[in-house]
């Protein structure tokens, strides 16, 4: 890393062709305020800010920005003993500093055909947006109702747009039938590639235990359907403590995210389920790989509805065996729709269904609670799913039909599939 730094820096102060001027530390701030729109405070150690500038304060102020723009110290440019020397700073190394070491926490490139673009955003604070044609916009919210940004460019063309800033409060409007997400680029057909951290931007608010507190990503890349890119290790670091309803319900449906699920995607979530939280999550991604055993492993406690409904349907490159305890911390009476068309379609899936796979649920059964939940997984061997010892039928042999309609549907490679009942299948 430390290599690399030096190299960037190395070609960023090389001499150039152009005659370069020295430049004042007011120089400095001035040429941060109109790239950045920020008005950085100057060294309380200065008596003059047209006093001459070096390369450390330059490198400083760099730094200074950073943290204004991510919330956090992210950088250290000015402690770099080998390019924060005394020696003068001038104009080109000014303009190139604040444009290539100003970093920003999230970042999308577009499509090379993108003439405007714009996105929702429901979060109140302070946002920094670059539009990838130098153009810089920052965005003041003291609300938090829903609005739509957008840009316009001189020509088509493919832009990387920056986002940073800090999220200060979050929707409570309709948070269980119709929740605001915090940012949502849905049906966006100019989104290429993302790379880089919501949650640096997006993070929970305390211990996001109070209405207002916690982001919700429902529907954020939802069909975006030229969105072809990993899903970034980090993108939701800073989101932690308890889900709230619909938290990432839709976020990946329908786009062609490639590659395989981070495994500490949602790690910072700890908390028993509510509603639809991670229902139709990865549906129809192009996701690829084996399910991470610990994904869901801080959620635990009741089943809630709509939980996991959908959370794989059709993410038909998924293989690999389910991997044992995936929903282990799920514990108390059944829900409604809790597992509906969990697994649907994905017939790369392989091995046997792990005993308790569905934690430790009995009690009263409730409306479609396994319905479609294996439906098409033509790959899957042995036994079909067992809570201690007993098969998902034989626990619930009667009540309403909907229970485990479709449940086993075209999965003729269970063991006991002859014997299913017709109702499960």
């Amino acid at each position: 890393m430390i290599k690399r730094l030096f190299i960037l820096l190395a070609i960023l102060f090389a001499p150039v062709a152009n005659a370069a001027e020295m430049v004042n530390v007011e120089y400095i701030h001035a040429a941060l305020q109109r790239h950045w729109g920020v008005s950085l405070p100057y060294n309380s150690a200065l008596t003059n800010p047209r006093v001459a500038a070096n390369m450390k304060y330059l490198l400083t102020a760099v730094d200074r920005m950073n943290e204004v723009l991510n919330g956090k110290d992210i950088t250290n440019y000015g402690d770099d003993p080998k390019y924060a020397t005394l020696a003068a700073a001038d104009t080109v190394a000014t303009k190139d500093a604040i444009a290539r070491l100003v970093k920003q926490s999230f970042y999308i490139t577009t499509t090379p055909d993108t003439a405007s673009f714009s996105f929702e955003m429901s979060a109140q604070g302070r946002f920094y947006i670059t539009w990838g044609d130098g153009t810089t916009d920052v965005i003041e919210r003291n609300n938090t109702e829903k609005t739509i940004y957008s840009h316009t460019y001189e020509k088509a063309d493919a832009y990387k747009i920056g986002f940073s800033g800090r999220a200060t409060a979050y929707s409570t409007e309709n948070s269980h039938l119709d929740p605001a997400a915090a940012l949502q680029f849905r049906y966006n057909d100019n989104i290429a590639a993302i790379e880089g951290s919501l949650g640096a931007i997006f993070g929970t608010i305390g211990d996001g235990s109070q209405p207002g507190q916690q982001p919700t990503f429902r529907n954020t890349f939802r069909q975006c359907s030229n969105l072809s890119s990993t899903i970034p290790e980090n993108l939701f670091e800073g989101v932690h403590g308890a889900p709230i309803d619909w938290m990432f319900a839709g976020t990946f449906q329908g786009s062609p995210f490639y590659g395989s699920i981070p495994a500490g995607l949602f790690s910072g979530i700890k908390g028993a389920p509510v509603y639809a939280m991670f229902n139709n999550t990865f549906v129809r991604s192009a996701l690829t790989g084996s399910i991470p055993k610990d994904l869901f492993a801080g959620i635990k406690g009741a089943p809630a509805q709509y939980m996991f409904a959908g959370t794989f349907d059709s993410v038909y490159g998924l293989s690999g065996e389910i991997p044992a305890g995936l929903f282990a911390g799920i514990k108390g009476a059944p829900a409604q729709y809790m597992y509906h068309y969990l697994f649907f379609g994905d017939l790369n899936l392989t091995g046997e269904i792990p005993e308790n796979l569905f934690g430790d649920i009995s009690g009263d059964a409730a409306d479609f609670m396994f319905r479609g939940t294996f439906w098409g997984c033509t790959g899957l061997t042995g036994q079909s799913a067992r809570i201690n010892g007993k098969y998902l039928y034989e626990i619930w042999p009667s009540g309403p039909k909907s229970i485990g309609e479709l449940c086993y549907y075209n999965a003729p490679g269970l063991s006991d599939y002859a014997t299913i009942p017709v109702s499960w299948k």
